[in-house]
């Protein structure tokens, strides 16, 4: 090797420890820290936020509905998820509440409080509110649903009788008007469980102006302030729930016009709602406009299919519509489903097959009837009226003097007045009859109050007009119906020889044209 070679190859052995060296150092040397920038969210999403934030705060379904809607898209967008996560579950949850508030069934909002609480170990803290919400019966009317009793006591058990968590739940609630509205729904719908009343007047005084607390004293159960709810639904429109629960006090107070009218303006916001579906088909029945009211029944049943009320109101307005074979299917239904409104359920059997003059059938039926219902007037008559039918005088004596027992009613005076005029006992046959007249008298009163009330209410002309006729008809068939009681009691009278009272019922009789001739003849024997 040259000398410039050998040069060149010791230049070369000193500088690879120095450049090796150089390497070592960088590799050890600490790295500048690379700063990340957390996504920030878009001015629209903020907006959208802040949309549903304001729609919670309005207080009523509607908000709460709408503003889900918003929550549930944001929750997929990460730039604003971790911030919505917490006004999410609170609006869940109070959604929820308020569903059971007005007995809606449905569960899919609490089910998804229960997956972000699940999803997100952080928000543990909400998962009393959810497994109470979740178990709170709804205020329903009739027999929606079977409730779980051995469920509801273990959650209290598990939770309002746990002393730290519910005096976590009353610290929350002494601070905030939503914690404490929860707090004092969950002691109300569970107090028959607690083994003490929780006082609660004072949460209601804490927060004056909080809508939350205007609806909840506006509702109190029973108690319900006809100005309270009208100053919230006139303070926002869409606080339909205001109208369902005015619906339900002009029912107490039986004007079924207004309650009406309350009823279709809630099922505007609320058409999820079976309670006020299953209003409306009972003020249609009640109404005797069967065709609106089956409609109604079916629209309730198509929420809730189970809601056994408004399987036996659907039945009774097929009944009346003479749509027999249909409304024995849905009994049917009712009787194989068990456990409640089976009485009712075979009275109406029983009242169709003795239409259909089956009345084999029909005794059957209201030989059950009579074991479930065993104070109910009109089952222990109708089944007089049966047993009279099938010439089982004895029988039907017993049926309807049990049905007097308990009130009584035109059927089983009458009938009574048949069975004795059959036993020739004339003078117990015609007191009967003369008893019958006068509970016809008070049926006339009442159509005729009715009849008024209609001509003078805010209906349209037409539906008017159609309710005028039908009353003024069931009038005509009333006044018959107790000129037929003056004349067969002036018959028992005259064979018991009491010409007086005889001639009493014979002119009363006479003064209806159906039974002129046939009393002025009776009149004649009698003179």
């Amino acid at each position: 090797m040259d000398l410039k070679a050998r040069y060149a190859a010791q230049r070369l052995c000193r500088i690879i420890p120095a450049v090796l060296g150089l390497i070592v150092l960088t590799c050890c040397a600490p790295k500048a820290a690379v700063k990340v920038t957390p996504p920030t969210a878009a001015p629209e999403l903020e907006d959208k936020a802040a949309e549903a934030e304001a729609l919670f705060k309005k207080g009523c379904y509607v908000g709460f509905k709408k503003a889900i809607e918003i929550y549930q898209e944001l929750s997929a967008r990460p730039a604003v998820k971790n911030k919505i996560l917490i006004p999410y579950l609170k609006t869940l949850i109070l959604m929820s509440v308020r569903q059971k508030e007005l007995g809606l069934l449905d569960n899919k909002y609490v089910q998804r409080a229960k997956d972000v609480v699940k999803n997100n170990p952080s928000l543990r803290a909400f998962a009393p509110y959810v497994e109470l919400t979740d178990t709170m019966a709804p205020k329903t009317k009739g027999i929606m649903r079977d409730i779980n009793v051995v469920g509801t006591v273990k959650v209290v058990a598990d939770v309002l009788k746990n002393v730290q968590l519910k005096d976590d739940m009353r610290l929350k609630a002494q601070a905030e008007d939503y914690y404490a509205y929860l707090y004092v729904t969950f002691f109300t719908s569970y107090a028959n469980y607690l083994d003490q009343r929780e006082e609660l007047s004072g949460f209601t005084k804490l927060f004056p102006d909080s809508i939350l607390f205007k609806y909840k004293n506006a509702t109190a159960d029973l108690r319900e302030d006809p100005k309270l709810l009208e100053a919230l639904a006139g303070a926002d429109p869409e606080f339909y729930e205001a109208y369902y629960h005015l619906g339900e006090l002009a029912l107490r107070a039986q004007n079924l016009v207004e309650a009406e009218k309350d009823f279709l303006k809630a099922m505007d916001g609320i058409p999820e709602s079976p309670q006020v579906t299953i209003y409306l088909g009972s003020i249609y029945m009640a109404t005797e406009e069967f065709e609106k009211g089956l409609d109604y029944y079916e629209k309730t049943i198509a929420l809730a299919p189970t809601y056994r009320d408004a399987l036996l109101g659907k039945s009774i307005c097929l009944s009346y519509m003479g749509k027999y074979q249909e409304a024995i299917e849905v009994l049917n239904k009712l009787v194989a489903m068990g456990f409640y409104l089976m009485g009712e359920s075979h009275y109406w059997l029983a009242w169709i097959y003795h239409e259909l003059k089956d009345n084999d059938n029909a005794q059957l039926n209201i030989e059950e009837s009579k074991g479930r219902l065993p104070t109910n007037n009109e089952v222990f008559s109708l089944a007089g009226t049966i047993a009279f039918e099938k010439n089982e005088f004895d029988k039907a004596e017993k049926e309807f003097l049990e049905s007097c027992k308990y009130g009584g009613n035109t059927e089983a005076l009458f009938g009574l007045g048949k069975v004795y005029a059959q036993k020739q006992k004339w003078l117990d046959s015609a007191l009967f009859f003369s008893q019958a007249t006068v509970a016809v008298g008070q049926s006339q009163s009442i159509v005729a109050e009715r009849l008024r009330q209609i001509k003078i209410s805010s209906l349209s002309e037409e539906r008017k007009a159609r309710m005028i006729a039908k009353k003024e008809q069931q009038l005509k068939v009333l006044e018959a119906t107790k000129a037929t009681g003056y004349y067969d009691a002036a018959a028992g009278y005259f064979n018991a020889g009491r010409r007086t009272e005889a001639l009493e019922m014979a002119e009363k009789a006479a003064a209806h044209p159906q039974f002129k001739d046939m009393a002025d003849q009776l009149i004649k024997k009698i003179k």
